[in-house]
């Protein structure tokens, strides 16, 4: 249900303004450096100082995406880094994943405890950093040729998937059918917004979100398994993965708007 509520505010935001979408990709980044600690192979926790390094990870991707000219760096020194890429969300990535290295490594030098699985604990932030950085496809998305219709459509096949994954059967029918059930919503949302966005369009931006909206799911229950007491094992981090996963997905779609057969 969280997904759902995130996406629908997503998709409002998209119609207001892209400063508006960056703000609610923040809240679901932060979700995600909530993240439960990391665990060793026998289950118990690990010191794994992940917040800082997956939440700045998070908010560097967010800003390229809003402002892609930070990467021109200062004036007179290069004319065209950014080149043809109308948005900052492929350029961002990079970046992040590296402030939230660099950001880890220093939370890492800071400890005092021994470090012990020093590897598994800088890993486990730097990978959270990712999935941070990955939200802000839904900047791009809203940027992009398919603008806030490609959103709408994206977070409506991301939310016709989450309502059927939610249904108590067989995990692997209900996966099926959640992104079937995607296609349809994306398909829906496609040819009812005011734009030229075709059903096909939105079979496959709303099948793709559904589906890795599903793997959130899937990956973030596994991640917080045996964590029921951490506040965001049951819901938060879960929730924000699947929106996480899904943003790429929308932004290509977005990018995709006007090519044949779409």
């Amino acid at each position: 249900m969280l997904t759902l509520a995130l996406a629908g505010v997503i998709t409002l935001a998209a119609y207001a303004d892209p400063v508006f979408v960056g703000a609610a990709v923040v809240l679901v980044q932060v979700l995600i450096a909530l993240a439960p600690s990391a665990v060793d192979p026998s289950g118990h926790s690990i010191r794994s100082p992940h917040f800082v390094a997956a939440l700045s990870g998070g908010l560097v991707a967010t800003a390229i995406t809003l402002a892609p000219d930070l990467l021109n760096g200062a004036d007179g020194t290069s004319s065209d880094v950014v080149g043809a890429t109308d948005n900052g969300m492929l350029a961002g990535i990079l970046p992040a994943i590296a402030v939230s290295l660099f950001v880890a490594l220093i939370a890492q030098m800071l400890r005092k405890d021994g470090r012990p699985n020093l590897v598994p604990s800088t890993a486990y932030a730097v990978t959270l950093g990712t999935f941070a950085a990955l939200t802000a496809g839904w900047i791009g998305a809203a940027q992009s040729l398919g603008e806030a219709e490609a959103v709408a459509v994206g977070a409506g096949g991301l939310a016709a998937g989450m309502l059927v994954w939610l249904i108590p059967i067989d995990r692997w029918i209900c996966a099926s059918a959640a992104v079937l059930a995607g296609a349809a919503g994306g398909a829906a949302v496609a040819i009812s917004v005011d734009s030229t966005l075709t059903w096909i369009f939105g079979v496959a931006v709303g099948s793709a979100a559904a589906l890795f909206g599903v793997l959130g799911q899937v990956l973030g229950r596994a991640w917080a398994r045996g964590r029921s007491t951490h506040a965001s094992a049951g819901w938060g981090f879960p929730g924000a993965l699947s929106i996480a996963l899904a943003a790429p997905l929308v932004y290509v779609g977005g990018q995709l708007v006007g090519a044949p057969g779409l």
